[in-house]
């Protein structure tokens, strides 16, 4: 659920015509670390990994967005100045985009839209904090099979069995929160059982509920 689904039918139809449509192919960016925070973003197909560059010169992609999510609402609740993580879209991913002065003229008539974002962000803290947990409990091998079926189910969208995920092992590493040389290890041990299948830049997993049997 995003902000836009509590906001009453009647408004809703008024402000779709202030939202601006914007088009991504895999690779583009679609915000950028450090850049001003002047828009709320909701996309409507596609999915974007979220990324972030470290004062040590890497970048490490935390999270990916999937359909009917949204990002930057947060920016104006905090009043951040700039993008605290780039924004990249894995795919043709559609975006809306209202600009925050917009937005924030919303916000203030609908009360409903800040008790939305602040479930939003108590699922953001329960989130964090399950993974937190996965880290001190789990297995690297146990928390990477949990989240390639996790990415496995947001790529196919309850479509077929077999599902390719557009990310890199380094990728994969930062939302796993281990070392590339671990993952490269652990898919590979996947991938010797046939329940993975790594190629250049993405991961294909051929049947997903064979592997969430694997990983439970």
């Amino acid at each position: 659920m995003t902000w836009l689904d509590v906001v009453p039918e009647e408004e809703r139809r008024a402000l779709e015509p202030r939202f601006l449509v914007r088009r991504y192919r895999r690779g583009e960016t679609i915000v950028a670390q450090g850049e001003p925070s002047t828009n709320v973003y909701l996309i409507d197909s596609g999915h974007a990994a979220v990324r972030i560059a470290t004062p040590f010169g890497e970048t490490v992609t935390t999270t990916v967005l999937g359909p009917r999510t949204g990002f930057g609402e947060v920016a104006h609740l905090t009043r951040e100045e700039t993008r605290s993580a780039s924004v990249v879209a894995l795919d043709d991913v559609v975006v809306r985009l209202l600009p925050g002065r917009v937005f924030e003229e919303v916000r203030g008539r609908i009360p409903e839209i800040a008790e939305a974002l602040a479930v939003g962000l108590a699922e953001r803290l329960r989130d964090l904090s399950d993974r937190f947990s996965e880290l001190a409990l789990e297995s690297v091998q146990r928390r990477c099979g949990r989240r390639i079926v996790e990415l496995a189910t947001l790529f196919s969208e309850g479509g077929p069995a077999a599902v390719v995920i557009p990310l890199t092992q380094e990728d994969l590493a930062g939302i796993v929160g281990a070392t590339r040389p671990t993952i490269n290890q652990v898919l590979g041990h996947l991938a010797a059982e046939g329940l993975v299948v790594i190629r250049r830049g993405v991961i294909e997993v051929p049947d997903r509920r064979r592997l969430a049997e694997h990983v439970r």
